[in-house]
C-alpha cells in the first residue's frame, strides 16, 4: 500500500513515478521482519563506524536485543535500531580510544601498522561526524533522519557533513 501512495503522490505533482527506497516500502509488522530487513545493513553501518567486523556484529546483536526488550513501546523500530547501533559504535570507539591511550602510555615509542587509507581517513573524524558521514552516504538517510538518530538538529547535520567531507578531502589528497 505504501508503494501505491508513493506513486499517487508522484502523479499529483506531475513528476515521473519512482519507487521509493526499498527500506521505506516494507512495513515492519514483527520483530522478525525488522531483523530480516535491517540486520545486514546495520552490520555494514557498524563496521564502517568501528572498522571491525566482529565488533560490528556484536554491536548489532546488542542493538537488536535492546529493540526486542522495548518492542511494544517503540513507534519507529528501524529508527530506534539505527540509533542503538550508532550509540553502540560510539561506546565501542570510546573503549577502544581509552585502551589505545593506555597502551601508548605503557609502551611509548612502538610503531603501529599502517591502516588502509580510506578507513584511516574515516577514523580520523570525530565519532559523531563519522556517524553522520556513514549514515548519509552509506545508509542514504536524509538529514532529518540523521538528526533524529544522532540527537542533533538538521542544520547541525549539514555543517557536520560539510566539515567532514572537507576533512576527508584533505586526508585523502
Amino acid at each position: 500500500m505504501t508503494a501505491v501512495i508513493w506513486a499517487d503522490v508522484g502523479a499529483l505533482v506531475d513528476q515521473p513515478t519512482v519507487d521509493p527506497p526499498a527500506a521505506r516500502v516494507v512495513d515492519i509488522v514483527t520483530f522478525e521482519d525488522l531483523y530480516l530487513r535491517e540486520s545486514a545493513a546495520m552490520v555494514r553501518v557498524a563496521y564502517l563506524l568501528t572498522s571491525s567486523q566482529a565488533q560490528a556484529e556484536e554491536i548489532v546483536q546488542d542493538a537488536f536485543a535492546q529493540v526486542y526488550e522495548r518492542w511494544q513501546r517503540i513507534e519507529n523500530p528501524a529508527g530506534y535500531l539505527r540509533t542503538c547501533v550508532v550509540n553502540g559504535a560510539r561506546r565501542q570507539l570510546r573503549r577502544r580510544k581509552l585502551a589505545l591511550e593506555r597502551e601508548r602510555f605503557e609502551a611509548v615509542g612502538t610503531d603501529a601498522a599502517e591502516p588502509e587509507y580510506l578507513a584511516d581517513a574515516l577514523t580520523s573524524l570525530p565519532p559523531k561526524r563519522r556517524a553522520a558521514v556513514v549514515l548519509r552516504y552509506f545508509s542514504d538517510l536524509s538529514e532529518a533522519e540523521i538528526a533524529a538518530t544522532l540527537g542533533v538538529r538538521p542544520g547541525t547535520v549539514k555543517s557536520m557533513l560539510h566539515r567532514s567531507l572537507a576533512d576527508l578531502r584533505v586526508a585523502l589528497a
